[in-house]
């Protein structure tokens, strides 16, 4: 069911997301020495106690809810039997299991086995609908018949959040365990950065996670004085100088589980010149110069090998990348031992395209083996890399003490690029630093007034430089200023007409197989600027679809709307289903995160009715599955109370990119605004940062004055007056001081000097 045994010795390296190398205590949550398992030795184990559906009586446990398959029981002890090809598991009961958390286990090979030495795995896994998903976090762990060993697994749960989670331990062999225990580590975890807030050319505001038991942090702000610009550095480490020296070459890092001192390796029979020998638990990490490595190749040769294939296993080559502060979890190279004896005996990896990526950014990298037999070795090689932009750190910001989980820092160089790193306290220890989090933005530009035209169908939209930015995004709004106070005025409605004649049904939608967002044509929806992830369609109604196995649901996103009259009062009206099983529909706000959930079934719409309290002056709206599991929607309606006076923008066209020195970008062919409606703008600044492009916050919005130079006609002249507004669309008195829009019943405007 969850592992097949492997028969090779084939080397693939998984790009995945898991934990650092070292923890210490945990606080125990679940506990299992399984004295009730009374029946049976540790020789001679008793036969299996779950039945045909893994169900296992709560009688042999101080905690109900455990199941599995090949349990038996060993005189004290869980004795673990593969009892066909899906191998022998042990599951604990559901649980929470969010964040970070440290399992361990006594093991030992149980003296039945056919080898020596076997592997038990542990990871994580969710119990969904009668069907596990096992998540990134796992790792095989490899037992002997001549000593009870005890194993300590880490995970840090990010992507399951479920209280329907569980420990899995499996094993394709015989494998005696005991003594579980699983809960937090009570030393403090490296706090992780979530972004930041509020760019500006002084500043921003830095945000990150809490860490459970800290109560206080470190905030720390840097920038990096680069040394030789663009001088690139190239290495190469053939480890030949250990065969003389017996040491590590200059600026490497050896730890062995064993407490051995690093070793040479040669086999010129098999062209192995020299290679730095790696065995089960060791940890190698390669120099650190400060700068950023552009290339990365390394060449994994087989130094000992078992004479039966088999021992091999389920072996892993954890690698970690260090960003300078912290170390980050790479890949994982999983290891397959049939091509043993072949003469394959060289593997080699070149990572040269993900270390330039700046989510993988290193200036060294370290390599721990796992789950190997104790009589095996591999070696490491020919390893190349390149450096570039060695620098100094200098730090603006040591060690600020923070008592919450943000800081706002200001009195910044509007040149140059940040980063912040954090750590955790309490009054007993530090925790090791973050990782460091570049603080990459544009400050928004600053918008200044527009020159229209006197016809109504075009405008210059105008706005000042802004510092970093390399281009300039500029959108055009329809303004509706109210003339009076209106109850339930409709900020969005969307039916979902225009999907007429396609001839898909809702058993059978179109999907997208959108896996990034991407805009939802105006051959679909009536407003533009909606978006869709793992989108699709059906007859008159949008379809989400995503990935059921992978845990990923579809997501569908209203445009940018005014959602903050009335106090941020607004209320949201769908009608949904879903589309394999019941499911819970979420709404939520993009800006606050404000949320309202929904129940679905597959067997008729339902209608809903959600009132939500925060609406913002830019809100976006989405809708998606808590469980992953494909919806369908129709007939959405967004209404607001709004008073006279009151400003609503809706987003009219595709952004429009400008250059990096143009500050001016003029609409045309547009049609009159109708009454009490006019044209309004806004800019972002952008710029592109290590391939990435970043966007600023919006600026201000300016309203379109269409009222200078108007020509009055002699309709015009016969006109009544209607209303006065302010320049920025306030209604107001004729008393009123100033500049003043007068706006005849004929829809001409005026402007007037008081």
């Amino acid at each position: 069911m969850i592992f097949s045994t492997f028969k090779a010795i084939a080397f693939v390296a998984v790009l995945a997301t898991a934990t650092p190398m070292a923890y210490a205590q945990s606080t125990t949550e679940l506990k299992e020495d399984f004295s009730r398992f009374t029946a049976g030795s540790e020789s001679e184990p008793s036969s299996a106690i779950n039945d045909a559906t893994g169900t296992i009586p709560s009688s042999y446990f101080h905690q109900s809810g455990w199941s599995g398959y090949g349990v038996h029981q060993a005189g004290g002890a869980c004795a673990l039997i593969n009892p066909d090809n899906y191998g022998a598991q042990l599951y604990t009961p559901h649980g929470a299991y969010i964040g970070e958390y440290e399992v361990k286990v006594r093991a030992k090979t149980l003296a039945s086995n056919y080898r020596d030495n076997a592997q038990l795995t542990i990871g994580l896994w969710e119990d969904a609908a009668s069907q596990y998903n096992q998540t990134t976090y796992h790792e095989p762990f490899t037992t002997t018949k001549s000593e009870w060993r005890e194993f300590t697994f880490y995970f840090n749960n990010t992507t399951f959040n479920s209280s329907n989670l569980l420990i899995a331990f499996s094993t394709n062999d015989q494998v005696l365990i005991d003594d579980v225990k699983i809960g937090k580590p009570t030393t403090l975890t490296a706090p992780t950065p979530v972004g930041i807030s509020g760019f500006n050319a002084n500043g921003f505001t830095a945000h990150w996670n809490a860490v459970n038991g800290a109560t206080h942090y470190l905030f720390s702000v840097f920038h990096n004085v680069k040394e030789n610009e663009n001088t690139e550095k190239d290495f190469l480490e053939t480890f030949s100088s250990m065969k003389t020296s017996g040491k590590l070459p200059e600026g490497w890092g050896y730890k062995s589980q064993s407490g051995k001192k690093p070793e040479f390796f040669e086999n010129s029979d098999k062209g192995i010149d020299g290679a730095l020998l790696f065995k089960n638990g060791d940890v190698i990490t390669m120099p650190d110069n400060g700068g950023y490595y552009t290339s990365l190749e390394i060449n994994i040769v087989e130094c000992k090998m078992p004479k039966n294939a088999e021992e091999i296993g389920d072996a892993q080559i954890i690698v970690e990348l260090f960003d300078g502060h912290a170390w980050k979890k790479f890949t994982t190279i999983y290891v397959d031992a049939s091509e043993y004896g072949q003469d394959k005996i060289f593997h080699d990896f070149d990572w040269t395209r993900f270390v330039k990526q700046d989510k993988y950014k290193c200036t060294s990298a370290r390599f721990r083996l796992a789950g190997f037999p104790d009589d095996c070795a591999l070696g490491f090689c020919d390893m190349a890399w390149s450096t570039k932009n060695t620098s100094t750190t200098h730090y603006d910001i040591k060690d600020k003490r923070v008592e919450g989980t943000s800081y706002t820092v200001d009195g910044l160089d509007p040149a140059t690029d940040y980063s912040f790193v954090v750590k955790a306290c309490n009054a007993e220890t530090t925790s090791p630093s973050s990782a460091a989090f570049d603080a990459i933005g544009v400050t928004a530009p600053v918008a200044e007034p527009a020159v229209a035209d006197v016809r109504r169908d075009s405008y210059t939209a105008n706005w000042q430089l802004s510092p970093k930015a390399e281009s300039y995004i500029v959108e055009n709004y329809d303004l509706y200023t109210a003339p009076a106070d209106a109850a339930g005025y409709v900020v969005l409605n969307e039916d979902f007409s225009k999907i007429s004649g396609s001839g898909v049904t809702i058993d059978k939608p179109y999907a997208f197989q959108n896996g990034k967002y991407e805009k939802v044509g105006l051959d679909m929806v009536h407003n533009n600027g909606w978006q869709c992830y793992w989108g699709g369609y059906a007859e008159g109604c949008f379809v989400c679809t995503g990935l059921t196995d992978y845990n990923i649901s579809g997501e569908l996103v209203t445009p940018q709307l005014t959602l903050n009259n009335d106090e941020g009062r607004y209320q949201v009206k769908l009608k949904a289903r879903s589309m394999l099983q019941n499911e819970t529909l979420i709404v939520y706000s993009k800006s606050t995160r404000e949320s309202k959930e929904c129940k679905i079934n597959p067997d008729d719409w339902s209608t809903f009715t959600l009132d939500f309290t925060a609406g913002q002056l830019s809100d976006m709206i989405a809708f998606t599955s808590k469980n992953h599991y494909p919806f369908i929607i129709d007939d959405i309606k967004i209404t607001q109370n709004i008073k006279a006076g009151d400003h609503v923008y809706t987003y009219l066209n595709d952004s429009e990119t400008i250059e990096e020195e143009e500050t001016s970008y003029t609409f045309t062919k547009l049609t009159q605004p109708n009454t009490d409606h006019t044209y309004a703008y806004r800019v972002y600044g952008q710029r592109v940062y290590n391939d990435k492009k970043v966007t600023s916050e919006p600026s201000n919005y300016v309203t379109v004055d269409f009222s200078a130079g108007i020509n009055k006609t002699d309709a015009a002249q016969n006109a009544t007056e209607v209303a006065r507004y302010t320049v920025d669309g306030v209604k107001t008195s004729s008393n009123t001081r100033g500049i003043v829009l007068v706006k005849y019943s004929d829809g001409s405007v005026k402007k007037l000097v008081k």
